[in-house]
C-alpha cells in the first residue's frame, strides 16, 4: 500500500441488495495488499460509526476505503469531515445499487482493480456540498443532493431488497405516477432563479444519481462549484420521450430545464 500509514476498509455488507458483501467475500481472501489493514464489517450504522470512530481516532490513519455504494460512501465522507480528519484519503470499491460517484470519477468496474486503486492510487481534490436546514441540521453530500421527486425514488429504492440494473427506472416511473410537486423558491449566490412546483431540483458535485441517469452531464468535482439542474413539472404523457433524454444528459438542451452553477443554493418551500 502507499505510504507508511494505516489503511482502514469499511465494508456494508448490505449495501446493493447485499451485493457489497458478496463482493467483499471473494476480494478479501485473495489481496495481499490488505495485510495489516484494519475490517469494519457492519450493517447497522451505530456499529458502522463507533468503529470508524476508533479508527479515526489513530493519527496514523492514512486511508479509508468503502466498500459499497454512494449511501457508504456518504457515510464515510461525512464522518471524515465531523471528525476533522481531511487528511486521510478516501477510497471507494463500487458495489452499491447506484454507485454514482465512481461512475463520476471513472473508477474501475472491476472489483479487485477498484481496491487497488483504493489503496495505492494517488489522492486528487473532492468537493463537498455542505447542506444546512433552518432547524441547524448539517450533513455533507460528495455527489448529489436533491429535492422533490428524488425522494419518493429512494424511498421506492430502499423497500426493494433485490435491487438489479433496472431498480431506479421502475422506481422513477412508479413515483412519477402518484408525486404531486410543491411550490419552492429557490435562489442561486443570493439571486431569485426559480419560484414554483417543480419535479426535482439537482445541486450536482458529481455528473449522475439513479444508477447512471445524467442529471448534470457537465459538473465536475473539483471546480468549487455545484451544478445546479431543475426540471419543472412537465405533462405525464410526453415522458415516454423525455425520460431518455434525462438518462442520457440531454435534458440539460431543453428549454423548460433551467440550469446554473453556483456556490451556494437556497431553497424556500413555499408549502408545507
Amino acid at each position: 500500500m502507499a505510504g507508511t500509514g494505516s489503511t482502514t476498509v469499511y465494508v456494508n455488507p448490505l449495501a446493493g441488495g447485499g451485493r457489497a458483501g458478496r463482493t467483499w467475500a471473494r476480494l478479501a481472501p485473495r489481496e495481499p495488499r490488505l495485510d495489516g489493514a484494519r475490517v469494519i464489517l457492519a450493517a447497522a450504522r451505530e456499529d458502522a460509526l463507533a468503529a470508524l470512530d476508533r479508527a479515526l481516532a489513530d493519527p496514523r490513519l492514512e486511508r479509508l476505503v468503502a466498500v459499497g455504494g454512494d449511501g457508504t460512501v456518504n457515510l464515510m465522507a461525512n464522518r471524515l469531515l465531523e471528525r476533522q480528519r481531511g487528511d486521510v484519503a478516501l477510497g471507494i470499491v463500487p458495489a452499491g445499487t447506484g454507485s454514482d460517484l465512481a461512475r463520476t470519477l471513472q473508477l474501475p468496474r472491476r472489483p479487485r482493480a477498484a481496491l487497488r486503486r483504493a489503496l495505492d492510487g494517488p489522492p486528487r481534490p473532492l468537493d463537498a456540498i455542505e447542506l444546512r436546514a433552518d432547524d441547524g441540521r448539517r450533513r455533507i453530500a460528495v455527489n448529489v443532493a436533491s429535492a422533490g421527486m428524488s425522494g419518493a425514488v429512494n424511498l421506492v429504492v430502499n423497500a426493494i431488497p433485490d435491487r438489479g440494473r433496472l431498480t431506479y427506472l421502475r422506481a422513477t416511473l412508479a413515483a412519477l405516477a402518484r408525486y404531486r410537486p410543491v411550490p419552492c423558491a429557490v435562489e442561486v449566490d443570493g439571486a431569485p432563479f426559480y419560484d414554483g412546483p417543480f419535479f426535482v431540483v439537482a445541486i450536482a458535485n458529481g455528473r449522475s444519481f439513479g444508477k447512471g441517469m445524467k442529471v448534470a452531464p457537465d459538473a465536475r468535482v473539483d471546480d468549487g462549484l455545484a451544478d445546479v439542474v431543475l426540471i419543472p413539472p412537465v405533462p405525464l404523457w410526453t415522458l415516454p420521450w423525455r425520460l431518455p433524454l434525462f438518462l442520457s444528459g440531454r435534458h440539460v438542451k431543453l428549454a423548460l430545464v433551467k440550469t446554473a452553477r453556483a456556490r451556494r443554493v437556497r431553497l424556500i418551500p413555499r408549502a408545507p
